[in-house]
């Protein structure tokens, strides 16, 4: 079934059944009720995507996000809050799932993929591979977020994080801490380099001295966690407290405290990074820096729309990340954990 079919059956032209299904609101009411008559009896669905293609406009974009076998979910809610906005200002999205642990170039081979299939413009969401993006044969809008620094082949949504860990470090400061660890992420990753520097940043803005011997590098994972507290409760003198680089990374700590008999709140000090839905069922509830994924996602779609229809001038997008206090911290305890 086509239109000239369609247009048949109805007894019009094909270009009164073309107005009707693009919407045209010029159409007799009458002639619009015959057409969809027909057009709902023969089960004709119009091909929008062929459509599109004919007028130069797909009305789809691209997200690449990080592959999610580690289970963190803070990509599954990017890809929810992407979409929504998209969805809002009438385009598709097209998924692709970036496996950058075992191939660090993937990002680019994924955002290479969707230029192929006429997408108009590609959000590169995958945090700390987007330097694999520059002199990449893309000729379609790019943007990033997340990264201290700009690439002239992408357009990059900043993430403030020194505001959260400034609070969370002055919050540990007023309870008495001056022995503080941080579980990080891979530093060779530009995002958990930035968050680094940041902790750095803030913890001499607290007053107190950074201690590189009370950085655990590790995996930001739930394993990554664990072993990461477990290295720094080892120390022959262990932190009072312990910021991680992200909540995923922070419930795997608390499960080495609870294997060791510990408990956060009471025993130590523990703050997390992102501020995902399951850091308020942790027990204790955990206190961490909040990173909205659907705030992320929202400026980036914004970003990606100015560079889709060339804006000017550009907006400067920018995230900043702030400091929610639960159960998990508390004031130094004396003597010496174990």
């Amino acid at each position: 079934m086509n239109i000239r079919e369609i247009a048949k059956r109805a007894r019009v032209s094909h270009s009164t059944v073309s107005r009707v299904i693009n919407g045209v609101d010029t159409v007799d009411p009458r002639l619009v009720r015959r057409v969809q008559a027909v057009i709902q009896e023969s089960g004709y669905r119009p091909n929008f995507q062929a459509r599109a293609l004919a007028r130069g406009r797909t009305h789809t974009v691209g997200l690449v996000v990080s592959e999610l076998t580690g289970g963190n979910p803070f990509f599954s809610e990017i890809i929810l809050y992407f979409e929504r906005a998209a969805v809002e200002h009438g385009y598709e999205v097209l998924i692709s799932f970036a496996d950058t642990e075992t191939r660090p170039d993937h990002a680019a081979v994924c955002a290479a993929r969707m230029q192929e299939r006429q997408v108009e413009g590609i959000a590169v969401l995958t945090f700390g591979m987007e330097h694999h993006l520059r002199n990449f044969p893309i000729d379609v809008p790019l943007v990033h977020a997340g990264s201290d620094r700009d690439l002239p082949e992408a357009r990059n949504v900043r993430v403030n994080y020194f505001p959260g860990f400034r609070d969370a470090l002055k919050h540990l400061a007023d309870f008495g801490h001056t022995r503080i660890g941080y579980i990080s992420g891979q530093l060779s990753w530009s995002s958990m380099k930035t968050r680094y520097e940041a902790v750095r940043k803030a913890t001499k803005a607290a007053g107190l001295g950074f201690d590189k011997d009370l950085v655990a590098e590790c995996a930001h994972t739930w394993s990554g966690g664990a072993q990461g507290m477990a290295n720094l409760l080892n120390l022959s003198k262990p932190p009072t407290a312990v910021l991680c680089c992200n909540d995923v990374a922070a419930v795997g700590a608390l499960k080495t405290l609870g294997a060791r008999g510990l408990q956060a709140g009471k025993d130590i000090a523990l703050i997390g990074f992102d501020n995902l839905t399951i850091s308020q069922f942790t027990q204790p509830s955990l206190s961490t820096i909040e990173f909205s994924p659907k705030e992320l996602a929202r400026l980036a779609f914004l970003a990606l729309m100015e560079e889709i229809q060339q804006t000017e001038p550009k907006t400067s997008f920018e995230y900043k990340t702030r400091f929610v206090l639960r159960e998990s911290t508390c004031a130094p305890r004396l003597g010496t954990l174990s």
